[in-house]
């Protein structure tokens, strides 16, 4: 029978004593929720199939984060995705310290359908409103935080499961195709720069298809021009964040001549650059071009959709691009609509011959 006792303001304690099982208790903010935690409680108990929540029940969520952030953050491999990860977390736990209070066994989905819709009707620090994307970024990483001790701490089920908090609508797809005046005028403008890495690192980025991150990344010992191909290491894998990816691209007979014309760097990188000097240097180059609009991973779009358009098959991309997901390579995949129109065309021919 659970007795249920008042111990100040926000503070009811619940205590569940059962023969045939271990000693429960729990402290709530209000009756309500230690009455409704102690019937169902009980119920399982007497059903049989009762999980110990008690590690849930001493763990508070700001607790697991910052557990999180020792066991999994620090350790996983690619030091963007380190700083990334840690900015968020340390924003949740700043910012959101009611929530990080609760014990782990007691959030609920509506808790956390509460935080999507603050954080949706908040603005950052330029005014603007935060990006959908960037909150179902973060209720991923909250799902992921609580998915990792989710079985020691008793918990049958994931308070942040897609199922139970709806993500907010993200149309983050890109349609960016450039023809090949725009990428002449591009690449001109890039060749005009006074960093002499911009052009080839951006046209080595329309040739392989490589992420900045890769390429700035990569070493002259990752590069095998008689085997005409380059080695990313360390790559994203999103199925697998903290596994270590490394993918081997094949060269064009043009990225083996941009390759071929670079001058060997002492640290032995290909492109001895600092993200934020290339972001400078490309940000100038496309304004001159016209061409604002286009982002460097752009680029990576183009690639993909140049290999569709020339008949190659999904498995032949993927191989490529290094996308483990079907679903991911097609957001890659603009085709241009008179591409499609030749394709038309030729059908058209088959059936007059």
């Amino acid at each position: 029978m659970a007795s249920i006792t008042k111990r100040g303001d926000g503070q009811w304690q619940v205590k569940i004593r059962r023969k045939g099982w271990p000693a429960q208790s729990g402290t709530f903010a209000t009756k309500k929720l230690a009455q409704d935690w102690a019937h169902r409680t009980e119920s399982e108990m007497a059903a049989g199939h009762f999980v110990d929540r008690t590690a849930g029940q001493r763990t508070t969520l700001g607790e697991l984060v910052e557990l999180y952030l020792t066991d999994v953050t620090e350790k996983r491999p690619g030091e963007q995705s380190r700083i990334a990860e840690r900015s968020r977390l340390e924003r949740f736990r700043r910012e959101e310290k009611t929530l990080c209070a609760h014990a782990v066994a007691n959030l609920t989905p509506e808790q956390f359908e509460d935080y999507r819709d603050r954080r949706l009707a908040q603005v950052n620090r330029a005014g603007k409103s935060i990006a959908p994307g960037t909150v179902k970024r973060e209720l991923t990483l909250l799902k992921r935080v609580i998915d990792y001790r989710k079985r020691r701490l008793g918990l049958l089920v994931n308070p942040v499961n897609t199922e139970d908090v709806a993500r907010p609508a993200v149309n983050d797809e890109r349609d960016v195709r450039l023809s090949a005046d725009e990428i002449v005028r591009l690449l001109d403008a890039c060749s005009e720069a006074r960093n002499p890495w911009l052009r080839p690192l951006v046209e080595l980025g329309f040739e392989t298809g490589g992420r900045r991150g890769s390429l700035l990344d990569l070493f002259w010992k990752d590069v095998d021009i008689a085997g005409r191909a380059v080695t990313f290491r360390g790559v994203k894998n999103s199925r697998r964040p903290d596994q270590v990816i490394d993918h081997t691209v094949p060269l064009s007979p043009r990225a083996i001549e941009v390759l071929q014309g670079l001058p060997r760097s002492v640290d032995g990188r290909v492109f001895p650059l600092t993200p934020n000097a290339f972001r400078q240097a490309f940000s100038r180059a496309r304004k001159k071009a016209g061409l604002e609009h286009f982002r460097f991973h752009d680029t990576r779009h183009e690639r993909v959709s140049s290999l569709f358009e020339a008949g190659w098959s999904d498995t032949a991309v993927m191989a490529m691009s290094g996308h483990r997901d079907p679903k991911s390579l097609k957001r890659y995949a603009n085709l241009r609509p008179d591409h499609l129109a030749d394709e038309l065309a030729k059908l058209g021919k088959g059936k007059t011959q």
